[in-house]
């Protein structure tokens, strides 16, 4: 360490906040950048699926595309099979552990200090801010900042510390990547089912020298691991994975729901920590890169005014609401629906879905990162989808 007491302390070497360090230390202020594992971008625990949108952001990060995609195979708990294709990339696979690595380096090159292998394991406030006790391999530290900034992920144990609000929904989620297996790199495999992935889905990407393998499951009966390993032994996954021969492993959790508070006196949330999560598709890459942004803004003009008040620093909530928190609600909402619907109800929806007018306006306004976009469109298309959707409609129209 170089400083005594820094601007800026962000817990949490991930992506979001490796960016959110790297707009503030260009800046001139002193960010220190905390990151609990040795190795940046490992354990990886992520399916590794962006839009190229992401790059708008990152574009130093870009060589970490291993695939692109331009469309998936969707199967239902009855075996029926659609498929959804764009004729062009609408999405890339990325080495997680590159993507990573490569913006921690940048924010490094800005002039963020990065200490690997340091685990914050509490904090306390005084009249000159934070004093955050790090374990770094057996010693413990004590690092002091003004600002506090919580990246660290869908656990944060700076949520907690802070008393902020928690989450409304865990997923959880497994995900291993396997060699083996010869599938046509431009399409993802998903899968549906309260069998297969209850609550969520089962996904099976082409990902350069091996496949990504894995599902995310919620209020499930049993752990997430024996459903992984059901995909190996029944189902639509079965014929698919013979030969399939598994390399690594990995498991995590995914934060759902809006929070209505993700700043503190003198703190913000920010990523997976603040649950600036797709409930659709678990995905936290671009709405965290993108509220890193509004996060990074916020903290620099409140260390230039010496106002890390709670009052300042509530502009961020602000900002990333009036960003995208329309569109996580109703990502929310599509969710619910989905969740809500019996394996019966998705085997007529998919019936529905096969329609080659309702296929043609999926490929047209599809869009991962905004996918509500979609999830109206089909209501406004097909009404007979309203029966699943009706009793949620309310959350769209202002209810509670």
């Amino acid at each position: 360490m170089t400083k005594s007491v820094y601007d800026v302390a962000v817990i949490g070497g991930g992506p979001v906040g490796g960016y959110t360090a790297s707009i503030i230390a260009k800046t001139g202020c002193s960010v220190l950048l905390l990151e609990e594992h040795e190795t940046i971008g490992e354990p990886v625990q992520c399916a590794g699926v962006i839009t190229p949108r992401v790059f708008e952001m990152v574009d130093f990060a870009s060589s970490s595309i291993i695939n692109r995609l331009r469309g998936a195979h969707i199967f239902s708990p009855q075996g029926q099979q659609l498929t959804v294709d764009a004729g062009e990339t609408r999405a890339v696979v990325i080495d997680r552990a590159e993507f990573d690595t490569k913006i921690i380096n940048h924010a490094q090159s800005n002039g963020a200090e990065l200490m690997c292998g340091s685990k914050a394991t509490g904090i306390s406030r005084d009249a000159n801010g934070w004093n955050i006790m790090v374990k770094e391999k057996e010693k413990e530290i004590t690092v002091a900042a003004k600002l506090l900034i919580g990246a660290d992920g869908s656990g944060s144990r700076v949520r907690g510390w802070l008393g902020l609000p928690e989450p409304e929904i865990m997923l959880n989620g497994f995900n291993a990547t396997v060699d083996g297996l010869d599938m046509d790199d431009e399409y993802v495999h998903l899968f549906v089912g309260e069998n297969v992935a209850p609550n969520f889905f089962a996904w099976m990407i082409p990902a350069g020298a091996g496949t990504r393998v894995g599902l995310c499951t919620r209020d499930a009966q049993e752990p997430v691991y024996r459903y992984f390993k059901r995909l190996f032994d029944k189902g639509p996954t079965k014929d698919m994975l013979l030969g399939a021969r598994v390399i690594s492993e990995s498991s995590g959790r995914i934060p759902l729901g809006l929070l209505n508070r993700t700043y503190a006196e003198g703190a913000l949330l920010v990523g997976d920590a603040a649950a600036q999560v797709k409930a659709t598709s678990g995905g936290g890459i671009y709405m965290g890169l993108a509220c890193a942004q509004h996060c990074a803004r916020t903290a620099i003009e409140a260390l230039e005014k010496d106002d890390l008040s709670k009052r300042m620093l509530a502009s961020y909530q602000t900002r990333w609401m009036n960003h995208i928190g329309d569109e996580l609600k109703h990502d929310m909402i599509i969710h619910k629906i989905f969740a809500s619907m019996t394996d019966k109800q998705l085997g007529e929806a998919f019936e529905l879905l096969d329609n080659e007018e309702i296929l043609e306006m999926i490929n047209r306004v599809g869009d991962i990162d905004y996918p509500s976009k979609l999830g109206w469109a089909l209501l406004k298309k097909e009404p007979r989808f309203l029966k699943y959707a009706g009793k949620f409609l309310k959350y769209r129209l202002g209810g509670k």
